[in-house]
């Protein structure tokens, strides 16, 4: 069930009038998990059993955990637990990919294993994780509630694409009065509707070209293939941001809040402010929970910089089975080892130099040309497609010259929207989204219709999936 099909507004319209007859907590904890199982079965019904055994074995190994004083002991129920959802995760995800690398480097012949991959798998499996690791850190209380836990691990708004959400940010919601009400209504809309425009106006239209050339780079010009190189930063930006504020409006209508998932990434003068712009949730994730158990910065600069390179191959093995993700991870990696080298050593002498204005507008132009080449393997379909679009990238001098002028509208109005956002950063955040006591009820009106027609006036033929689906 996608946020922008006509299938959800039913499944939402529902669900909210279910909310509403419905005065008591528990109640609506109970509808809202309900809620989630049909959302998530909506797409295939046989995988909510994924659902129920990480809910299960995460609550129940989080109780062992919390009771046990033993350290042996504790630390076989997190290793269970660990092996639970990781194992699920590695053969639904990673099964194939394993079999195939083999096959290539002995020939073995074998045959792919037919095997769906469950959608928000990486999702919900590492949110399951972050509750029993915290639980075994002694850093949130033992949820006591099998119910609350199972909404927490499949509450729909978040659950196929994130924010990954952490036990202590979404379980004390829980023990509070879930309510609906005016603020959160007008505020939320406000909220998905940003999203939506993101993600259908902007996202969706850039697909048209950038498919196009991904498909068969071979035949366009050098210019053509640098549009579709930064076209698709662009996309995959607004998809994925546009599916996050989606998520977090509907949440917000429903009483809770999650977490912001961007920050203007393409705004970052380093790759590590990059990564604390971009996908927030997991970046912090794989912060907390594997550098710093790999030792982070405390064992030497050597093991930083391999801490710092591991954490980035796994997380690119998060995003898919593949060896393009690998690569794009492994020079993330570098790149973050690179960085944290030149901060400490170099980054005052060199600003001091040239000057701050002129060192800023260099770190900013650097970034953003190394981020978005290296959505080239992001997005290609496998590493030979990114071998040759990088060659033709850098070398080629003939092909078809393709300008798309529908395609360089949009990117020269999410760069002057980038550019107001830095220069005006402070403004921009202080009156959006608006309060409820800052509009009237004709205004929110006009809001809405406003958008929804602006969806309906230029929103392409055939909508893409969001990108984040397949992860």
């Amino acid at each position: 069930m996608i946020f922008t099909s006509f299938t959800f507004i039913i499944f939402f319209s529902i669900l909210i009038s279910c909310l509403l007859i419905s005065k008591n907590t528990s109640f609506r904890i109970n509808i809202l998990l309900i809620a989630s199982y049909i959302f998530y079965g909506w797409w295939n019904i046989n995988y909510l059993i994924l659902i129920f055994i990480v809910s299960f074995t995460g609550w129940g190994f989080g109780y062992l955990i919390a009771i046990e004083k033993n350290e042996p002991k504790r630390k076989l129920y997190l290793y269970c637990n660990l092996l639970i959802c990781l194992g699920m995760l590695g053969y639904f995800k990673y099964a194939n990919f394993f079999l195939d690398t083999i096959d290539t480097a002995f020939d073995f012949n074998a045959e792919p294993l037919d095997i769906l991959l469950p959608v928000g798998i990486s999702f919900f499996t590492f949110q399951t994780l972050s509750y029993t690791l915290d639980i075994y850190r002694n850093k949130i209380p033992l949820c006591k509630s099998f119910l609350k836990f199972a909404l927490f691990v499949s509450f729909f708004p978040q659950l196929v694409a994130g924010p990954i959400v952490r036990a202590s940010d979404f379980l004390p919601q829980l023990e509070k009065k879930i309510v609906l009400t005016k603020e959160n209504f007008i505020i939320g809309s406000q909220v998905f509707l940003g999203g939506a425009l993101q993600k259908i106006l902007i996202a969706d239209n850039l697909s048209q070209y950038v498919d196009i050339i991904y498909k068969t780079p071979e035949i366009y010009s050098q210019i053509s293939l640098w549009i579709a190189v930064f076209a698709y930063s662009v996309q995959i930006f607004c998809d994925f941001s546009g599916y996050s504020l989606m998520a977090i409006g509907i949440a917000r209508i429903l009483g809770f809040e999650l977490p912001k998932n961007f920050n203007m990434p393409y705004n970052a003068q380093s790759i590590t402010e990059f990564w604390h712009r971009w996908h927030i949730s997991l970046s912090l994730w794989l912060r907390d929970y594997l550098y710093i158990s790999l030792g982070g910065n405390r064992k030497g600069v050597f093991r930083t910089q391999l801490n710092m390179l591991i954490t980035m191959l796994l997380g690119g093995l998060w995003h898919g089975a593949s060896w393009n993700f690998v690569i794009w991870g492994a020079f993330h990696g570098l790149a973050l080892g690179i960085n944290r080298f030149w901060s400490l050593y170099l980054h005052c002498s060199i600003e001091k130099l040239i000057g701050a204005k002129l060192y800023s507008l260099q770190a900013w132009m650097i970034t953003l040309i190394f981020v978005s080449l290296l959505w080239v393997p992001f997005r290609s379909p496998d590493t030979q497609t990114t071998i040759h679009f990088i060659q033709r990238l850098l070398f080629a001098h003939d092909g078809v010259l393709w300008y798309h002028t529908q395609t360089l509208i949009i990117l020269i109005f999410v760069s002057v929207w980038h550019i107001i956002h830095h220069f005006n950063m402070a403004k921009l955040l202080s009156n959006f989204p608006v309060k409820s006591n800052q509009l009237n009820s004709y205004q929110v009106i006009l809001v809405i219709i406003t958008s929804v027609y602006l969806i309906a006036l230029f929103a392409p033929m055939n909508t893409s999936p969001f990108i984040y689906f397949q992860f």
